[in-house]
């Protein structure tokens, strides 16, 4: 390995890192002011540890474009402050040489991206929420709570008990919605798309009587529906594969796919994002000179427009979910504007 390759490389990658610790402390600092209203409001000081902790992956796979863009800029206007570039052009090599290197960083960078959004956000995602709605906002678990599902002309009404098990109530109506059944049973438990009822007392209507009662021991309901139909799984908790598959069953049942379609793309887009802004990052901070208004106006543009690759993923975020664009679109537009930018600008600098 050449040692400019090595010496860049390790020059890049300390910046990064230094960017990641920094943004990760800013963050804990506002983030800690923030949530401290809530201790003693159903948040302890243990609990909000765990949540800053946990947040830090979330943080990590979400920025790692803007921190690989402000680590390669600082350390590509430090090469111009301190004349190395000039000697670098002077020594024959070309812009492929100092791309390498830095592009090699932000290959390991969004091979991290991609790591701790496949395998770790998903699970972390999923306490966060936990600890955000229960313990901050106050709001029920929506595992703890009554839950309405509805099965063709069946209603369920199902309170939790314990490993598993409801305790359960069945309406069943006529196509115009006229009362046929009622059913209560005192535990339920949802296997193998059926309903195994025990306990269950079933309530009629009749014209002679008003209405006839009978107690079962055990009932089965074959069902399409169970408890975790209640609530749509979220993406952020999933996983590439997970992602996939449940978008090819929403199509299967012709619903849409927005958001879901949105997060498998972005679990690529992101990552090589990575890569796009090392190269924007060479065409805004190369230069051959040390003149500070240069330099400076390198450092702004690349913080700038880090902050707008940020805001533009937002709002393609909200214009998918409300099927405004396409949702695959709105995942890589960041991306290949950021990327498209970054090539027009360095080939430009460069002369072709």
């Amino acid at each position: 390995m050449p040692v400019i390759f090595r010496w860049i490389f390790s020059g890049c990658i300390s910046r990064s890192l230094v960017t990641l610790a920094a943004l990760l402390s800013i963050y804990v600092i506002i983030e800690s002011f923030d949530k401290a209203r809530y201790l003693g409001h159903g948040l302890n000081g243990g609990l909000m540890i765990e949540y800053l902790l946990l947040k830090i992956p979330f943080m990590v796979n979400e920025f790692m474009p803007i921190i690989v863009l402000i680590g390669a800029s600082i350390y590509l206007i430090e090469l111009s402050r301190n004349h190395e570039m000039v000697a670098i052009r002077a020594a024959g090599l070309g812009i492929n040489k100092l791309l390498m290197p830095l592009l090699t960083v932000a290959l390991l960078a969004a091979t991290l991206s991609f790591i701790v959004g496949e395998w770790v956000t998903p699970i972390t995602n999923k306490r966060l929420d936990v600890i955000e709605n229960v313990h901050i906002k106050q709001q029920q678990s929506a595992s703890q709570g009554v839950q309405w599902l509805k099965d063709g002309q069946r209603f369920y009404r199902l309170m939790p008990l314990k490993e598993g098990r409801f305790t359960m109530v069945v309406i069943e109506t006529d196509s115009e919605g006229g009362w046929l059944k009622r059913i209560d049973a005192a535990s339920a438990r949802f296997a193998n798309q059926q309903w195994l009822l025990t306990d269950v007392h079933i309530t009629t209507p009749s014209p002679e009587q008003g209405t006839l009662h009978e107690q079962v021991d055990s009932l089965v309901l074959n069902s399409n529906v169970g408890p975790e139909t209640a609530e749509l799984p979220k993406p952020r908790h999933m996983e590439f594969a997970e992602l996939y598959r449940y978008i090819a069953d929403l199509k299967h049942a012709g619903l849409t796919t927005g958001t879901y379609t949105y997060a498998l793309h972005r679990k690529v887009s992101a990552p090589l994002a990575s890569l796009l802004m090392v190269i924007l990052a060479t065409a805004l901070c190369l230069n051959t000179g040390s003149r500070n208004s240069r330099v400076s106006w390198g450092i702004i543009a690349a913080i700038s427009l880090g902050l707008l690759f940020y805001v533009i993923g937002n709002a393609g975020y909200l214009l998918a979910a409300n099927e405004h664009i396409s949702p695959a679109y709105a995942a890589w537009l960041p991306t290949l504007v950021f990327g498209g930018l970054g090539i027009y600008l360095l080939l430009k600098r460069e002369g072709h």
